[in-house]
């Protein structure tokens, strides 16, 4: 369908700035603004008619019925998940705590 419309010459001026009628743009922002005004109306709507017929009871809430998730509802770590490095010095620290002592290290010029 096609509509025809009158613009002043300063929303025409302004509307030639975004969007030139050499572009092809136009077409596009103008379905574009109306769509986005139609969508401003029904969201205008709905908000009025949930501010005259408001929720009087707040949902029902029984924490106790939920269970966690097991590691916060993540996959549990393994030990091959974990960097190198990390293992490596837990390795260090168990040889230090009564274990064989670490090699001491040697600085080469």
């Amino acid at each position: 369908m096609q509509v025809l419309i009158e613009l002043d010459a300063e929303t025409l001026r302004r509307l030639e700035k975004v969007a030139p009628g050499k572009s092809r743009k136009r077409s596009a922002f103008i379905r574009a603004a109306i769509q986005r005004s139609l969508w401003a109306l029904d969201e205008e709507k709905t908000r009025e008619a949930y501010l005259g017929d408001p929720d009087e009871d707040p949902a029902p809430f029984d924490p106790s019925a939920w269970e966690p998730l097991p590691f916060g509802g993540f996959d549990a770590p393994t030990a091959a998940a974990r960097p190198a490095a990390a293992t490596n010095k837990a390795r260090t620290r168990a040889t230090t705590r009564g274990g064989t002592p670490p090699r001491p290290r040697v600085r080469t010029k």
